[in-house]
């Protein structure tokens, strides 16, 4: 993939918009905005990329129904031969980097050419907001060539202010992932059964390394509370799958994993060890513990086991979905170590009225925050067309 990413292949036809995400959550929200895009517009060409693996691996399976199809390949590497093939080879009109891409090489050719560039879902914490204040000479001229950014919270919005984004550019869209749609369930939804034999499914999703001891530790503590889960387990990263199946049996766990054949006897664990079927996999739970938040990472997507109507476990770790936590009300339940998240799963998988309240608390959450992607795609459109955007300002 390098040598594609340092010479882009050339494509077969221009492409309208160019679209990237760095890797497999925002290429989810680089086809949700893909879909409204087209929806306006139904010929509108498009170029999606990605920068690695498992983003690339997922743009294949996100956008092979899309009529006519998009150009898919790996984001080049930030250096200007790289850079430079790729946009004379599509010749977009419109860059839409999703969330944080500030990739200076391209920034700067995006300026020279005079080509539109849209943050679409556009957060930045506030260390990243000190990095690129500290090297604000460096980012001047990237930052110059940023036409739009459709920020994700008022928050978001006035750290892009900080760093020099003008704020007339700066729009307040909302989050695109309140837009998604709940996938279908997935494929293995009958395996997982069969192996819960009746048990209650709780789901550990995109769980770090450092916190596999932890999860792996719950079918037996929750056990010896009276109540014994089924574990679907999905790790954050794949070179973790093989680590999460050694220590699971070390801990006397059976595992089956997704990828293998087979497996449809007794077992204590579902290792989910393929990329993009967590949102699916949250259907099948009865409760969630969310990765990333027992660690010192700031939690990962909490709006995927939400939008499946779960209640989510998760721990003391959260500032990066701090505002979706304490949006979520009933439907969240943050705790401050591995006990006390032992203690409130056996409570919610004990309480089927605690399972409905969380529930309903996270349908009126999707109900209250739906329109940020129609509100991106309007801005996108507006720059394809030659105006700078028409919705309000931060």
């Amino acid at each position: 993939m390098i040598a594609r990413r340092l010479l882009p292949p050339s494509g077969p036809a221009k492409a309208d918009v160019w679209v990237q995400g760095v890797s497999v959550g925002e290429v989810e929200l680089a086809h949700t905005l893909v879909q409204a895009l087209r929806a306006e517009r139904p010929g509108l060409s498009l170029l999606v990329t990605s920068s690695t693996p498992a983003g690339v691996g997922l743009l294949e399976r996100r956008f092979r129904d899309l009529s006519p199809p998009a150009r898919l390949q790996p984001f080049p590497l930030d250096l200007p031969l790289s850079v430079r093939r790729l946009l004379d080879s599509a010749g977009p009109r419109l860059l839409v980097l999703v969330e944080t891409e500030l990739w200076p090489v391209l920034l700067r050719a995006a300026g020279r050419r005079g080509l539109p560039v849209l943050v679409a879902n556009g957060r930045l914490s506030e260390r990243s907001a000190r990095r690129l204040r500290a090297a604000r000479r460096l980012f001047r001229a990237p930052l110059e060539a940023l036409s739009a950014v459709a920020a994700r919270t008022p928050e978001d919005a006035a750290r892009f202010a900080s760093i020099g984004v003008p704020e007339d550019r700066i729009h307040v869209a909302g989050d695109m992932k309140f837009d998604r749609p709940l996938p279908p369930e997935p494929p293995f939804a009958s395996r997982v059964r069969t192996l819960a034999a009746g048990r209650p499914i709780l789901v550990a999703g995109s769980i770090a390394e450092e916190e596999l001891d932890l999860v792996l530790s719950l079918p037996r503590t929750l056990a010896n509370a009276g109540i014994a889960p089924f574990l679907l387990l999905a790790p954050r990263r794949p070179e973790t799958w093989d680590e999460a199946a050694r220590r699971a049996g070390a801990a006397g766990l059976s595992v089956v994993r997704r990828s293998a054949a087979g497996g449809s006897g007794p077992a204590d664990v579902f290792l989910l060890d393929t990329i993009g079927e967590l949102a699916s996999a949250y259907r099948l739970g009865d409760v969630a513990l969310l990765g990333g938040t027992f660690g010192t990472r700031g939690g990962h997507n909490v709006l995927e086991p939400l939008l499946a109507g779960l209640p989510v476990v998760l721990g003391p770790s959260i500032s990066s979905i701090r505002r979706a936590v304490e949006a979520a009300g009933e439907a969240a339940f943050p705790v401050g170590s591995a006990g006390e998240a032992s203690a409130a799963l056996a409570r919610l998988l004990a309480d089927p009225a605690a399972r409905a309240a969380a529930r309903s608390a996270a349908d009126a959450l999707f109900a209250r925050h739906r329109g940020a992607t129609e509100r991106t795609a309007r801005l996108a459109l507006d720059l394809l067309d030659g105006r700078r955007g028409e919705g309000d300002p931060a």
